[in-house]
């Protein structure tokens, strides 16, 4: 049995349209070339992939399109947090530390107004994974251990850019952000 393209009717709103004619444009093709290819990579990545969303796409889209991040194997990631000096720890934490507080401005500006909404995007990064124990407790369980004392830091510059009244628990493997 074949099947016969069928045509739809669909209602957009001006800017989707807006939208759609940015995209025929740049990628000359048909709307209905767009809207095909559209929904087929919708299903693709809800069927694929671990993707819980078309939202978390767009966040590790927007992460890695930046150029501001990259991907690393995670055990290439322990061998570089074990091989941190010594010596030059406490000067590295501290700019750990300012890195975390130039992200809690870019966050600010974003319109991401909670600690939760902030730590939820960045469990988009991998550092940690995010349990939440109520609205105002959060236990980041991390992936390596050695990242503890560095995610601290960055969470306290971050915390302290976005002036969010916070107390963090180390535990092994774990932090604890209680919001005061």
């Amino acid at each position: 049995m074949t099947l016969k393209t069928r045509r739809l009717s669909v209602a957009v709103d001006p800017s989707t349209y807006r939208i759609l004619e940015r995209l025929v444009e740049k990628e000359k093709k048909s709307i209905s070339e767009i809207v095909r290819r559209s929904i087929n990579v919708l299903a693709k990545m809800s069927e694929d992939s671990d993707l819980k969303s078309l939202e978390e796409a767009m966040i590790y889209s927007e992460l890695l399109s930046g150029e501001e991040h990259v991907i690393v194997d995670i055990e290439i990631w322990a061998a570089i947090l074990e091989m941190i000096d010594e010596d030059k720890r406490d000067e590295f934490l501290e700019i750990v530390r300012n890195v975390g507080f130039e992200h809690g401005i870019q966050f600010r500006k974003r319109g991401l107004n909670s600690i939760q909404d902030v730590l939820r995007y960045l469990e988009h990064e991998k550092w940690f994974r995010l349990k939440l124990n109520s609205g105002k407790a959060f236990t980041l369980v991390l992936s390596v251990k050695d990242e503890l004392k560095i995610l601290e830091e960055f969470l306290k510059g971050m915390f302290e850019a976005m002036r969010f009244k916070v107390e963090i628990k180390e535990c092994y493997k774990k932090l604890i952000i209680l919001e005061n």
